[in-house]
């Protein structure tokens, strides 16, 4: 065959054959390393999972539940103050002067003025969902 000794063909044969026998072994050696990998992370995240339920302890979920609750009183003040005749008091920036290329002749000074009526502050739809966000989340590590 192509004018080489039996011997030789023998020799390529069985050595091309070796070389795809030890990528075959290798190829499912890497998979079974890759399974071990998958394994130890899944070991991990369990870990991880059993030391955040432990943290769940009563006074863990004693102070959310305080912080919770004073976020949620300082909100209902602020809303329900004008029900009571309070009047509600509000930071507004004024600015004066001018300003010409990268000269500013500007001044800007903070003043308060005062509300009547309910005024929603910006932060609050924020702290809402803040809180909402926190129970779910807490709920769906619960339940797993």
């Amino acid at each position: 065959m192509f004018g080489l000794p039996m011997e030789i063909i023998t020799m390529l044969m069985s050595t091309v054959g070796g070389a795809v026998m030890r990528m075959w072994g290798q190829t499912s050696a890497d998979k079974a390393d890759q399974w071990k990998m998958v394994l130890e992370a899944g070991r991990e995240n369990e870990s991880a999972r059993q030391s955040a339920r432990a943290f769940q302890n009563p006074n863990a979920n004693w102070i959310r539940r305080f912080l919770v609750v004073s976020f949620m009183a300082m909100a209902g003040f602020i809303l329900l103050a004008p029900l009571f005749g309070q009047t509600t008091t509000v930071p507004v920036e004024v600015t004066s002067g001018f300003k010409f290329l990268f000269l500013d002749f500007s001044n800007t000074v903070t003043e308060y003025i005062e509300l009547n009526g309910v005024v929603t502050p910006e932060w609050l739809g924020h702290a809402i969902l803040a809180v909402v966000g926190m129970y779910f989340g807490s709920s769906i590590v619960k339940n797993r």
